[in-house]
This record gives structure tokens, sequence and C-alpha cells, in this order.
């Protein structure tokens, strides 16, 4: 038992609010130009969205041991599972557990590349893949070397939703690019708000994050920025279909969260180890999976 309640904590099921918005969006895109829908494509995404979170997640833990050692403002959606720090799972398990997910992501989009017949769900699967091993693992381990928030921007803001609409049915050449860009400087925020409460102990192991290179405060603002940015895209956008009563409710949502964590990021108090940062990070999380189950949704009402 103590073991199966290990993995479920080195599972970091909350994650999956990084990974299924964005599976979700690819699919509604195509569901707003076609108009049909396949539950059971939905249901092999959804399986295949837990894959790659699991890979994800063991793979980070297993790379981010040494630091995960030294910090100590960690919270509920950073700083690792702490299953390796508490000695629940060894790093070999972990490693194990990387590489069954690992093949199980390949023969899923194997699988779908089978079903749609075309090689494009293997390609996006081992560029998503790709970007996992460049963003924590040697020669490139990209989040040590200041672009790791960039990797992830693009890991779940294209290569997620281009997955989603290709596997339903849809051709790349006809996607509606507009609204995936629109959504890409929020991507971008929620990776600049989960990386400012590891700053501490990423600063000691030379893991060069946006908080780090920036400093805490001046990456608060532009965490705030991107959204603000994402959130004037999508006020002007003319793709999206739905009610103007749908829309101006999406559009309310976002104003109100983004009010919230303007005032925690103008906040001094708002550091590293403190509550205030805790919330801040969860309003960040919550903004960026609103914009997009937000769009979505106005994609299928629409």
């Amino acid at each position: 038992m103590k073991s199966v309640l290990a993995w479920v904590k080195a599972s970091r099921l909350p994650a999956q609010m990084f990974i299924f918005p964005s599976i979700l969006l690819g699919q509604m895109l195509y569901y707003s130009q076609s108009g049909t829908f396949s539950s059971m494509r939905f249901l092999g995404l959804f399986v295949f969205g837990l894959f790659i979170h699991f890979f994800i997640v063991y793979a980070n833990d297993y790379a981010d041991y040494e630091t995960d050692q030294l910090n100590q403002t960690f919270t509920p959606f950073t700083g690792g599972s702490r299953v390796l720090i508490e000695g629940a799972l060894t790093r070999q398990d972990l490693l194990k557990g990387t590489r069954v997910m690992l093949v199980l992501t390949v023969l899923i989009t194997s699988y779908f590349a089978w079903l749609i017949g075309s090689m494009i769900p293997i390609v996006l699967g081992v560029f998503g893949i790709f970007l996992l091993h460049a963003y924590s693992f040697g020669p490139i381990k990209l989040s040590y070397r200041g672009f790791g928030e960039v990797l992830q921007m693009l890991g779940v803001g294209v290569v997620l939703p281009l997955l989603g609409y290709t596997v339903q049915g849809g051709d790349i050449s006809n996607l509606s690019w507009g609204i995936v860009l629109l959504l890409l400087p929020s991507q971008l925020a929620m990776a600049f708000g989960t990386s400012l409460p590891d700053q501490p102990s990423d600063a000691l192991s030379n893991k060069h994050t946006s908080a780090v290179i920036l400093g805490v405060p001046l990456a608060r603002k532009l965490m705030l920025l991107w959204f603000v940015i994402s959130l004037s895209l999508l006020w002007q956008n003319t793709q999206l279909p739905g009610s103007s009563i749908a829309f101006n409710v999406v559009l309310a949502l976002l104003f109100v969260l983004l009010l919230v964590q303007t005032v925690l990021v103008f906040n001094p108090k708002t550091q590293p180890g403190k509550p205030l940062m805790l919330w801040l990070t969860l309003l960040s999380i919550l903004t960026n999976t609103t914009f997009v189950l937000g769009v979505s949704w106005l994609l299928w009402i629409g």
C-alpha cells in the first residue's frame, strides 16, 4: 500500500491541468471546423495525456533530484513530488517508470498514426519527448541554460493542441493558428508562474529559470504582462464562434483572475516560501487553464 501511495504522489495528478486542456483545445478546433467529434478518439487522447503526463513528472523528478534536495520553498505545484527526498521511491524506480511511460507514449502515438493514416502523431509525440529531454537532461538541459519556459510553452501550447487536432481528423494546413498563437503568451506566463516558488533552490543549483535570471519581482511582473497580452489578443479575436454572452463570461472570469494576481504581483511580500507566493502560483495555473478551457468552450458551443 505504501508503494502504491508513493506512485500516486509521484504521479502528481493535479498536473493534468497542464496537459488535458491543451489536448482538448486541439479537438475543439477540429470540431468547430467540421462539426464532428469522436468520443473514442477523445478517450484515446485522454489516455495519451496520462502517459505523457506520467512520463514528464517521473522524468523531471529523476533529473531534478539534486535541486529538489535543496528546495525548502516547494509548493504542491512546484518542486517535484518529493517522493525521492522522502525516500518513498528510489531514483531507479522513477527511471523505470519513466521508461515504461516513454514506451506507452510511443505505442499510443503509433496507434494514432495507424488510425488516421498519417505519421504526424508519431512526429508530434517524438517531438514532445525531445522537448522534455532537452528541458531536463544533458547535453542540452535548457532548463539550466535559460530557455526552459519557452520549451514548456511549445510543448503545452503547440504540440499538444496539434496532436488533439490531427487525431480527431484535422489537416494541419487548415488549422486556425490565430487561436493557438493567442494562447501562447498565457502558456508562457504559467511557466513563469511555476518557476517563481523554486527560485532560491534553482539559484543554488545554477538552474537558470526566469525567476533566477530576472529576479522574483521582475519575473512576477512579466508573468502578468504575458497574461495581459493573451487577454488583449482574445478580446480582439474575430475567429471565435459562440454568443457574445459566453464570450463576455470568459473575459470576465479572466479579468477577475488577473485583477487578483495584479494585487499579489505588486505586493513585496509575495516571495518564495510565503503563503502569498503559493496563491500567486495557483492563480497563474488557474488563469491559463481558464484561458484554454474557456476558448475550448467557445469553440464547442459555437
